[in-house]
């Protein structure tokens, strides 16, 4: 219903105003369309209160389209009382924006959220992707990050681990202790290619070799050649520090002509050599036998 006004006539006593009735039941509609607005239609809510520039109301519940101003970062068009530089604004067309203490948090926009500050979560994110676009740092407890450079950047700080990736069953897999470049593997490490590193591998476990697979060197792959039945060949002549063949450590037997090629020993590697010379009455030389010892 529109406002009615009261007629109350061009001059005093003109008679050319209102009734008395018509005046009252003016003021009677428009009263009613104020309790029932702002109330039920007798009396008036009691969750509403004014003072000459503020209209509060307690514990509203809002229908249709509420329109407010802009605001801005600084004072916000929806705030709480006493709290002014702490709210909702609207900074552009499509944008909607949250500041604390005057500072800019949150700006929502057709292209997504956008987050200023650190994102404290007491359970989980989801997403499909979750992607870095810059760098961690050395103080980062736990971080993602991402360079052009590194790629996919994974860093933290324990005090047993930097970082620890674990499977479905909350079992450590891969480890990097803390504050070293060191990798810990709990499990089996299985590997298509090459391995290639510059320092140690140390295992705590076996190192095992497809079949008639080889172990060598860069400049000479098959070194050592190991059959599917055990059998270990060497490409080159294994060269042996002196003394670290004892015969105490030899069993009987072990050593046989079958297993020694032809000219394996020569004379030259016999320690403190003798040599036994079989004459004929001539001085011919029928035979000559090489032994080690005095």
């Amino acid at each position: 219903m529109a406002y009615q006004s009261i007629g109350i006539g061009s001059s005093a006593g003109d008679g050319t105003g209102d009734t008395l009735r018509i005046g009252a039941d003016k003021v009677n509609d428009n009263f009613v369309e104020i309790y029932t607005l702002l109330g039920t239609g007798s009396a008036l809510s009691s969750g509403i209160s004014a003072t000459a520039s503020v209209v509060t109301l307690a514990g509203p519940s809002i229908t249709g389209v509420a329109s407010f101003a802009d605001g801005s970062v600084s004072a916000p068009s929806i705030t709480n009382t006493g709290d002014t530089n702490t709210g909702i604004f609207f900074s552009a067309a499509d944008k909607v924006n949250v500041t604390t203490g005057g500072t800019e948090r949150i700006e929502i926009d057709s292209a997504g959220l956008a987050v200023v500050g650190v994102i404290t979560a007491t359970s989980t994110i989801t997403g499909t992707t979750l992607e870095a676009t810059g760098d961690t740092s050395s103080g980062d407890n736990a971080a993602i990050g991402y360079t052009a450079a590194e790629g996919l950047i994974l860093t933290g700080q324990g005090s047993t681990n930097d970082v620890t990736i674990k499977n479905d069953a909350d079992a450590d897999v891969i480890e990097i202790p803390t504050g070293t470049t060191n990798v810990t593997v709990a499990g089996t490490f299985g590997a298509g290619g090459a391995i290639t590193g510059g320092g140690l591998l140390t295992t705590g476990g076996n190192i095992v070799i497809p079949d008639a697979g080889n172990i060598g060197s860069a400049s000479d792959t098959d070194a050592i050649a190991i059959a599917s039945n055990g059998v270990v060949t060497f490409s080159q002549i294994p060269v042996l520090p002196a003394n670290s063949i004892l015969i105490a450590n030899l069993v009987d037997d072990s050593i046989t002509e079958a297993k020694m090629a032809n000219d394996s020993i020569s004379s030259a590697e016999l320690k403190t050599l003798s040599t036994l010379l079989i004459k004929n009455s001539g001085g011919s030389t029928l035979a000559t036998f090489h032994t080690a010892g005095a």
